[in-house]
């Protein structure tokens, strides 16, 4: 007969009250397998410091006592502090490119919204066409569309209000190709965000900070994760927490993670690092287009990966390569909430972007080509002392 399993929440007290209960060896563990939740005090600390072997003596038996364990704890309260970062950071990334994408979902579900009230009140496109056009809004074209569109106009083909309705069209299929675009964004970061909140630090890992062989280390995670669970579902039991387990039992390590996962996420203080951009200004400009909805659709993909992804490299280390796309994506949120436009002026952002160039309007004069200046002999004789002459013999 298999055994089924239930989704069950466990109250976040408990957990602190199991972890708290247990010895320090295994209170330790638990606390490094959760470390992007829970924050080691100075006792584990200490604990792992004395437990680390010494490397004078691992052909014999371990001293008992070991005078100094100063520079131990040091370099343990280091690495804690970098692996703390890391995971939180990897678990900040993505729940900021949630808020980023939900803001500019709202954002864009708005300008779809005044882009159909345009089309149906003041251009009176009938709604076959209208959804004609949105079911087939993702495979469109628009350049081409747009090109024919303006060799029309330019020809006197076509009247402004067709060409109006026209170019309003393709401004909408371009919408509703961007909203779906966005759409599949916001799955990948909620899926991304979900893995990075139930995934405790490995093996190796753990095995770092401690300082400790990695054979050594699957016996004592073992036994720490026994007594853990044996602790969780003791003070369940007594504070009449636990479901009925006769048919279906709870997964309370998964309910542990889960409920942890359900913390708001820190924020981190970063600064600009160039590799994005060369400029925190430069950056910020594209961030604001990329906010308003005016950077191209060709350009807008390649720049949201840039702002989004992990920026390993030998410049930024193992421990910072979150920090070029968390900065990027906090100043985005910051632009996405103060940008805060009404259904009204995206009408006009749109009747602007869909208002033909008139056609007596002069085009720009082409730019004079420079003149070569030519050298004179004074300047041709300062210019060979710095070359120097040509060999004639070498030349010939």
């Amino acid at each position: 007969m298999s055994t089924t399993t239930t989704t069950y929440s466990i109250p976040k007290e408990l957990i602190d009250l199991a972890i708290d209960s247990l010895a320090v060896q295994n209170r330790t563990m638990i606390r490094l397998l959760l470390l992007q939740y829970q924050d080691l005090v100075t006792e584990d600390i200490e604990y792992m410091a004395t437990d680390q072997p010494d490397s004078r003596f691992l052909a014999g038996v371990q001293p008992t006592f070991k005078p100094s364990i100063g520079e131990a704890v040091r370099e343990i309260t280091a690495r804690v502090e970098q692996y703390r970062l890391l995971f939180r950071q990897k678990r900040e990334r993505p729940a900021l490119q949630i808020d980023c994408i939900k803001k500019q979902m709202a954002l864009m579900d708005l300008a779809i919204t005044a882009a159909e009230g345009l089309l149906n009140d003041r251009f009176e496109v009938d709604p076959v066409t209208l959804k004609d056009r949105k079911k087939s809004g993702i495979t469109a074209l628009p350049k081409p569309e747009i090109r024919r569109l303006n060799k029309a106009w330019d020809q006197e083909e076509i009247s402004e209000k067709d060409y109006q309705t026209a170019r309003l069209l393709i401004e909408y299929q371009t919408l509703i190709r961007r909203q779906e675009r966005t759409r599949r964004r916001l799955t990948a970061a909620q899926k991304e965000f979900t893995h990075s909140g139930m995934s405790p630090l490995q093996d190796h890992e753990i095995a770092h900070i401690w300082g400790i062989p990695l054979g050594s280390l699957s016996g004592r995670k073992v036994k720490a994760l026994n007594n853990f669970l044996i602790s969780l579902q003791n003070k369940l039991e007594a504070d009449n927490s636990l479901p009925d387990v006769k048919e279906a039992r709870p997964d309370l390590w998964r309910e542990t993670l889960q409920t942890l996962a359900k913390q708001p996420v820190e924020r981190s203080v970063v600064s600009f690092i160039a590799g994005i951009e060369r400029t925190e200004e430069i950056l910020l400009d594209k961030l604001t287009t990329l906010a308003e909805g005016t950077m191209p659709e060709e350009l807008e993909s390649s720049f949201w990966q840039l702002i989004s992804r992990i920026h390993d490299t030998e410049h930024s280390g193992p421990w910072s390569n979150h920090a070029r796309a968390i900065f990027a994506l906090q100043r985005l949120s910051a632009i996405f909430s103060d940008n805060d436009p009404t259904r009204e002026d995206l009408e006009d952002d749109l009747l602007k972007i869909i208002t033909p160039q008139a056609k007596g309007e002069a085009l720009p004069a082409p730019e004079e080509q420079e003149k070569e200046i030519e050298l004179g002999e004074q300047a041709l004789g300062v210019l060979n002392a710095f070359i120097g002459e040509i060999d004639d013999k070498r030349s010939g």
